[in-house]
């Protein structure tokens, strides 16, 4: 129960990455996006039962909204609902982890590439460069939730910047998924300030005007990342086949 009961302060912390997603129905937008948080935050892990009535008491809303808001989840392959039994946070297997970040990577290097080509990309990065600069005194200041959520909003506002909302949705659809997969796999991913200089090299390359330098780092690493939730996922599998039973 105590991680439902954290829903509510998840609310409050920085905007979620993926509220690029526009919804008709601005309450049913509120309680999607505080359920992803909370997932995306590990608040909500993998496997977790989500309850519609401590969701409803927790969003202080109607049992409609809620259902509405899980199915949309469900639909973007955050939540899985289940016939007779409810509704629960997704697993990913290791197949998964590896299919979205394999599309990760081929959708941010085209948008590199596309990057490149805008006769104003240093104006365009502008607001990139104060992105990462938030991430770097998140970082700075401990609050990891904050770090991470400009970390993911990153990779998306550089589909943004190409002014294509159809990429812009796909990229906040799959770094949702790729959270929720770190968080399966809890300690996989470290989130250090290398991640941020990362970041700030990737955005200086295009300023550059050097693409393919920036989509070769981009891609090292966003392969890193998958690396070591590989490796996590399969320790943690060899640890469950040990396990006495």
């Amino acid at each position: 129960m105590a991680d439902m009961e954290n829903i509510a302060e998840v609310q409050s912390t920085v905007a979620s990455p993926v509220a690029v997603i526009e919804r008709h129905d601005t309450e049913l937008t509120r309680v999607y996006h505080a359920v992803l948080n909370a997932i995306m935050d590990g608040v909500l892990l993998p496997g977790k039962k989500l309850t519609e009535s401590d969701l409803c008491r927790q969003m202080v809303c109607s049992r409609n909204t809620v259902r509405g808001a899980l199915s949309l989840l469900a639909h973007d392959k955050i939540v899985d609902l289940l016939p007779n039994r409810g509704a629960f946070v997704h697993v990913p297997d290791l197949q998964e982890i590896r299919d979205v970040f394999v599309m990760r990577i081929a959708l941010e290097e085209m948008t590199l590439g596309k990057l490149a080509e805008l006769p104003n990309v240093r104006e365009k990065l502008e607001p990139l460069f104060r992105l990462v600069a938030q991430q770097a005194e998140a970082h700075e200041a401990g609050d990891r939730v904050g770090r991470d959520r400009l970390s993911n909003a990153f990779h998306i506002e550089l589909a943004r910047v190409l002014n294509n909302q159809v990429l812009v949705d796909m990229m906040a659809s799959l770094c949702a998924r790729s959270s929720l997969m770190v968080a399966l796999t809890g300690k996989a991913v470290k989130h250090d300030s290398h991640n941020n200089h990362e970041h700030t090299e990737m955005l200086a390359l295009l300023e550059a005007g050097k693409y393919k330098r920036a989509a070769k780092k981009m891609r090292k690493h966003l392969e890193a990342v998958l690396v070591r939730l590989e490796e996590q996922f399969e320790e943690e599998a060899d640890e469950a086949y040990r396990m006495p039973v």
